[in-house]
């Protein structure tokens, strides 16, 4: 990392240019806001591993421009990528969802500023995914929650609307309201029917809880136990024979599995698989 004296003079050409070379005076918290797209420049350049960008002997002025090149290659990508993509999205009816694909996303990249604040995320993301995005900002935020969202889209577009809406209906009566991942509920039911041995199209019934309860305490029984183990088997496995030719949601859901997976666990235990198992 750069010192502060490598670091003002790449500010001070950024402040030039914000100002049109009018005035080098700006707010304190606008020098504040420069100099930290500065800094998310030059982490950009740091992270990006791409060697004809990335010097060691390189100085600030040299990595800022790197990286405001790859900041403003990643905005155009994920842009065109987004473009392809939002005709298949589907908000089932979750207002969570719908904000962040009618109004968020939209907004994002018509206010997105890649120069002079890169490193504003602008959305707040309220709809929920599996990855952990606290240690992201700006354009790799939004990337990975948007090349997410869209693993998540295919994973649930398989199974249709009115399956995917059934099952978040009889999950929560006021689901459209609810503050939780989609596929990570139509997914447990998945799992639920796995275990049971039971079609998709089927309900499941008290029957079929019991039986997965008795898997439960059989595996318990066992050294050490194997349910958790052998409930991540089974979906990882479905996920492999349904989605052969899309490893990346494949490794997308794989990420929310061990939550789920432990929960299925905790909820056989105390005999609230209907909870999860819920269609």
């Amino acid at each position: 990392m750069y010192d502060m004296n490598d670091l003002i003079p790449v500010v001070a050409m950024l402040t030039r240019q914000y100002t049109g070379i009018e005035s080098s005076s700006v707010t304190y918290e606008k020098a504040n806001q420069l100099m930290e797209a500065v800094l998310y420049c030059i982490r950009e350049t740091e992270h990006s591993g791409e060697t004809v960008l990335v010097s060691q002997r390189q100085d600030a002025m040299q990595a800022y421009r790197a990286g405001a090149q790859l900041v403003r290659r990643k905005t155009e990508a994920l842009l065109a990528f987004y473009e392809c993509n939002k005709k298949d999205f589907c908000a089932y009816g979750n207002v969570y969802l719908t904000d962040v694909l009618q109004k968020g996303l939209p907004a994002f990249f018509k206010y997105y500023d890649e120069k002079y604040e890169p490193q504003n995320t602008i959305l707040t993301l309220d709809y929920p995914l599996f990855t952990d995005l606290t240690e992201y900002q700006g354009i790799d935020c939004v990337d990975l929650y948007v090349r997410n969202l869209v693993h998540e889209q295919k994973f649930l577009a398989k199974f249709g609307e009115g399956y995917v809406t059934s099952v978040l209906r009889v999950y929560c009566d006021e689901y459209e309201e609810l503050p939780e991942n989609i596929a990570g509920i139509v997914f447990g039911n998945v799992i639920g029917h796995i275990l049971a041995g039971r079609p998709l199209a089927e309900r499941l019934c008290r029957e079929d809880l019991a039986g997965i309860c008795e898997q439960y305490r059989a595996c318990e029984n066992e050294m050490g136990g194997r349910f958790r183990e052998k409930t991540s088997e089974v979906a990882a496995a479905f996920l492999t024979q349904h989605y052969a030719d899309e490893e990346q949601m494949q490794q997308y859901m794989l990420t929310g599995l061990p939550d789920l997976c432990a929960r299925i666990e905790n909820a056989a235990a105390c005999g609230n698989l209907d909870k999860i198992f819920v269609y």
